[in-house]
């Protein structure tokens, strides 16, 4: 690992925690894991360590493909009991519940591919970590399990859970770590290096400075923004080659406007957005903001 000895943090070129690139990495240390999962569970949830569960996906690097979806898991791992996948969703879409729907129940095959019977499934958490509302009630967080539509307060027992945590929300219980991650999260990159009093944020915080003056990192983000790029001239080339007719411009204009959503969902930047797909950053954030 190289590492650049007089890096300065919070410069222009730092990519802050919320980058989907440097989530998954800085997730990839235990102690970060350990804490998030702390945090976000509170005091009644000490976990003595984590393992990293080996999912379908999970040995494919994020640069093989960056614009699949398919079951791709962001950080999936177990504490010997339970089982966890943390998502980091930076935009806004419609289908958040049946990609949590997809997730969980990619988790569920995962267990069963190692021979467990159906009854010694784990409780299982998919946690979606949004910079954004997802369901516009100012809640820190939104948490669902099965339960019946006939017997009120009757539970299906399944274990499978779903959290999205609203790093914009206000309202509902929270502690000094997950109020410190929001501002973390919400601050980008004029965050790194900001003072606060929390362990949790301290700790994701030297990760991401670690990373931002780790040459070799950069190197594989940067293979990654160019990636991003190469995909979208393809889209773009390929519809301009078909023809110029008003449904054919309008395919250049939906895969454009996809691709940039693609881009930003993947933490990059607007300017390098706006740059990537010869376009003004105000029209880039018009598409992000559709």
């Amino acid at each position: 690992m190289k590492i650049k000895e007089n890096a300065v943090a919070r410069n222009r070129n730092d990519v802050a925690l919320e980058n989907n690139f440097m989530f998954t990495t800085v997730m990839k240390n235990k102690k970060a894991c350990i804490k998030l999962l702390e945090a976000i569970f509170g005091d009644e949830h000490r976990i003595a360590d984590i393992r990293y569960a080996r999912h379908p996906e999970a040995e494919k690097s994020i640069l093989s493909d960056p614009m699949r979806r398919g079951v791709r898991l962001d950080v999936y791992f177990d504490d010997g009991k339970t089982v966890y996948d943390i998502e980091l969703q930076r935009t806004s879409i419609t289908d958040l519940a049946q990609r949590a729907r997809l997730y969980s129940s990619s988790m569920d095959i995962a267990m069963l591919d190692k021979g467990e019977g159906f009854g010694s499934m784990r409780t299982s958490y998919v946690i979606f970590l949004c910079t954004f509302d997802p369901f516009a009630k100012d809640e820190k967080v939104y948490r669902f399990s099965t339960m019946c539509e006939d017997v009120q307060g009757l539970p299906l027992g399944d274990r499978r859970y779903i959290m999205f945590l609203n790093s914009r929300g206000s309202k509902g219980v929270s502690n000094l770590d997950m109020d410190e991650l929001f501002r973390y999260l919400n601050g980008g990159v004029g965050a790194i290096g900001m003072e606060t009093r929390s362990g949790l944020v301290t700790v994701l915080d030297k990760y991401v400075q670690k990373y931002n003056r780790d040459d070799d990192w950069r190197k594989e983000y940067m293979k990654l923004e160019f990636l991003l790029k190469d995909k979208y001239d393809e889209g773009r080339t390929a519809g301009e080659a078909e023809g110029i007719s008003i449904g054919e411009a309008r395919g250049v204009s939906n895969e454009r406007n996809r691709m940039v959503k693609e881009m930003n969902a993947n933490g990059i930047p607007i300017p390098m957005i706006a740059k990537c797909a010869s376009l003004g950053i105000e029209e880039v954030q018009r598409i992000i903001g559709q």
